[in-house]
C-alpha cells in the first residue's frame, strides 16, 4: 500500500451533518491522504515544522526525491538574507 500523508477520514454527510449509514459497507466513504497526491508546498511545510516526527520528515523527503525535486538547505540567516 502506498505511503500516507495523514490518516484516512470518514466522509460526513453534509446534508444532515451525520456520518454515512454504517449498516452496509457500500455506504462507507473514506477520504485517503496519499503522499503522491499531496501538494509540494504542503510537504515542505511539514518538513520545516518542528512538530513533525523525524520518521515522517524522511518519508516526505523521499517523496520529493521521487518527484525529482531538489531540496536546497539554508540556515535561518541565509534564508533571511535571501528575502
Amino acid at each position: 500500500m502506498p505511503a500516507k500523508f495523514k490518516p484516512s477520514e470518514r466522509v460526513v454527510n453534509k446534508v444532515r451533518g451525520q456520518r454515512m449509514n454504517t449498516a452496509s459497507s457500500k455506504n462507507k466513504k473514506y477520504q485517503n491522504y496519499w503522499l503522491k497526491n499531496t501538494a509540494k508546498q504542503e510537504l515542505f511545510d511539514a518538513i520545516n515544522s518542528s512538530r513533525t516526527k523525524p520518521k515522517h520528515k524522511q518519508k516526505f523527503r523521499n517523496e520529493l526525491v521521487r518527484r525529482g525535486i531538489k531540496i536546497e538547505w539554508l540556515t535561518q540567516e541565509e534564508f533571511d538574507n535571501a528575502q
